[in-house]
């Protein structure tokens, strides 16, 4: 018994430590690069509206093409029920994949994720309100997972640009370089303790939540 509770105890210290270095992290440069993603992910949205408003067969086609990624995702059965478990996935490897691509350096892939999924927001209202839909029931389809979703998006993407960078700096032997273990150990704590909860949220929010509320202004 004494030994589970020295255990237990070694465990809730272990995480506090990874808590304590998480918001060391977040009180870094990060915190700018990811004030900088989340203006970029509104600049994207003002400006994929401006587009669906000017050029709606444009924005209708890549409406289409993305509403055909969800399907073949699986996050939507045949009958039309959400899964949780597909939700959860498919935003998970959205998410690792958005820090991953900064390990290619100088195209900082990453930020192209973020533009796009901006500018699909704002092509969204722009539809829903060409449609004679009531932009309150655009946001009550955007925010109730939204809340969780974007910020996981907009850190995941701040992960992988700061990778890009410090590839860049190390394969141009910047002495501004940080050791990539080290900045590997302090991004894996950002996907792992602050975006992974937030997915999940979001995939809870989705199912269960944001159509009830939606269902309320159409």
């Amino acid at each position: 018994m004494k030994l589970l509770e020295e255990s237990n105890m070694d465990q809730s210290n272990w995480l506090g430590e990874q808590f304590g270095l998480l918001r060391e992290f977040l009180h870094t440069d990060f915190r700018r690069t990811l004030l900088l993603c989340s203006l970029g992910m509104l600049a994207a949205a003002v400006l994929g509206g401006a587009m669906a408003a000017m050029a709606p067969e444009v924005a209708a086609s890549m409406l289409n093409s993305f509403m055909e990624q969800v399907q073949e995702a699986g996050v939507i059965d045949e009958s039309g029920n959400m899964s949780v478990f597909a939700l959860l996935t498919n935003n998970w490897t959205a998410m690792l994949l958005a820090a991953l691509y900064g390990l290619i350096p100088f195209l900082f892939l990453p930020v192209f994720s973020l533009l796009a999924n901006g500018a699909i927001l704002g092509m969204m209202a722009v539809v829903f309100c060409a449609q004679g839909m009531p932009l309150a029931a655009y946001f009550a389809g955007i925010l109730p997972h939204g809340i969780f979703e974007l910020p996981a998006l907009a850190l995941s993407v701040a992960c992988g640009f700061c990778l890009c960078k410090n590839m860049c700096r190390i394969v141009t032997s910047s002495s501004q370089r940080v050791p990539l273990v080290e900045l590997a150990s302090d991004l894996l704590r950002v996907l792992l303790l602050v975006v992974l909860p937030l997915t999940v949220l979001a995939a809870v929010m989705e199912r269960y939540v944001t159509p009830v509320v939606m269902g309320l202004f159409l």
